[in-house]
């Protein structure tokens, strides 16, 4: 699968707050952060790079996020719900609690980060990579997915429910105590230790092996 990385081109480095002032957020570096309470609302992010900035106490609303790249943030809580992001990368960021419910991803990139809790409810991922991040106790509930890649992700105790899965190799991933149903996990790559985890999930049991997760 092939990603389209974030297009960057003569980015300028400006202030979060002046830039909030004149409503624009275009071809810029954002690496300072904010002391006040600052809200960025009804605006395209368009060619810009977020470099170590902690969005506590920054609020979104009604935005579009084109051609961005988080660096080492700190987007805990955010709320993304319905948003549209195009080319988006987020490295070594902190996303727990994010939600993303009916938001659209496509070329999204996640690399290192911590997205534990994070809610993809009736999100639209299509071509989307997350590679060595934390997803443990992660909502894809009635997601729509197209080419997702998954390596080294914590699924552990994930809801993954009418969200099908189908092509998705799950093989280098933590699958351990995962809620799905069978709709979902058809078509997925796993390897044979994984196997243990989806025959305790389905209830199955294996006559002559002992697994803890057996009830």
């Amino acid at each position: 699968m092939k990603i389209l990385e974030p297009k960057l081109n003569k980015l300028e480095e400006y202030n979060l707050l002046d830039a909030n002032k004149e409503n624009c957020y275009n071809n810029m570096i954002f690496n300072k952060n904010v002391e006040v309470n600052i809200e960025i609302s009804d605006v395209t992010i368009d060619e810009c790079i977020f470099k170590n900035i902690d969005f506590n106490n920054i609020e979104f609303n009604d935005i579009e996020l084109l051609d961005v790249t988080f660096e080492n943030c700190d987007l805990s809580n955010k709320v993304f719900n319905y948003y549209l992001m195009q080319r988006v990368k987020f490295i070594n960021c902190r996303m727990t609690g994010m939600s993303f419910i009916n938001a659209s991803f496509k070329d999204i990139i996640i690399d290192n980060c911590n997205c534990k809790y994070i809610n993809f409810a009736a999100a639209k991922l299509s071509k989307v990579l997350i590679k060595d991040s934390n997803l443990s106790e992660t909502s894809f509930m009635e997601t729509d997915i197209k080419d997702l890649e998954l390596d080294n992700v914590d699924l552990k105790s994930s809801e993954i429910i009418k969200t099908k899965l189908n092509g998705v190799d799950l093989s280098t991933c933590n699958i351990e105590s995962i809620i799905t149903d069978l709709d979902s996990i058809k078509g997925i790559t796993i390897d044979r230790i994984q196997s243990m985890d989806l025959i305790s999930v389905l209830g199955v049991k294996i006559k002559g092996i002992k697994n803890e997760n057996y009830k």
